[in-house]
């Protein structure tokens, strides 16, 4: 049939309905909803819940929606019985990371990268630290269309349960201090983080291998995400170092 059709290369070129090679995206409260969200959560809690309790990690970046959205997931995977870490403000990276060394069954990222605030997505990343099977993603399309039964609902103990996960966050920011393999001591080290999911992270990563950190555009409000700085104003940092 067409899910076992596809060879394992479609999991990163495949455009579905919904997921496009870089999970679902859409605008906020437009084509990307918390209902999707929310549906998003069901299937993959009773998908991983199958045989035992799942266990699911989110992350997420600065927009003033992914708030929502992280709600929403977090709704849908414990009404499905699935155990749900949160990250907080992360990068795609750490989720990734997270995921693959911690024994989770997928991570989930909410962010749209570099577009503007009012976008969103929902990645999903499997348990290696991977962009989730094309095969799932259409059962999950197939789900938020109506096209299969109504997933159980989790009763009595068997309700997931939300848990504070920053741990994991920082876990990753120690990772990434390891592979450092020089010190960055006496180096003058410029950053823009773009008012985005970096500003949690970034300047302690190099304040910790021993640079002089200059940062700019690290003050997210939930609606400055990109605007006017980042990488496709690379004119901003220019600017830094000419200061610096």
């Amino acid at each position: 049939d067409r899910l076992r059709s596809r060879g394992l290369g479609d999991v990163y070129k495949r455009q579905g309905k919904y997921f496009g090679t870089d999970g679902f995206r859409g605008e906020a409260n437009v084509n990307l909803t918390v209902d999707h969200a929310f549906k998003v959560g069901r299937f993959l809690g009773w998908y991983y819940g199958k045989d035992h309790k799942a266990k699911v990690v989110i992350g997420k970046d600065t927009r003033r929606s992914s708030y929502m959205f992280e709600y929403a997931l977090v709704a849908g995977l414990t009404a499905s019985g699935a155990d749900v870490y949160l990250l907080h403000v992360t990068t795609t990276p750490s989720v990734s990371y997270v995921a693959r060394t911690e024994d989770f069954d997928c991570g989930i990222m909410i962010s749209a990268s570099h577009n503007p605030f009012y976008d969103n997505g929902i990645k999903v990343i499997n348990s290696m630290g991977h962009k989730l099977e094309a095969e799932v993603e259409e059962q999950i399309e197939a789900y938020i269309d109506g096209e299969l039964e109504e997933l159980p609902l989790a009763e009595k103990e068997k309700i997931g349960r939300t848990v504070d996960h920053a741990a994991g966050r920082n876990r990753y920011i120690g990772h990434l201090i390891s592979l450092a393999t020089r010190s960055f001591k006496d180096k003058r080290v410029g950053l823009d983080c773009s008012n985005g999911s970096a500003s949690a992270i970034a300047k302690s990563v190099y304040d910790a291998l021993g640079a002089k950190t200059y940062v700019i555009n690290n003050e997210p409000d939930g609606t400055n995400i990109n605007t006017n700085c980042g990488s496709t104003h690379i004119e901003v940092l220019q600017q830094l170092s000419l200061i610096h």
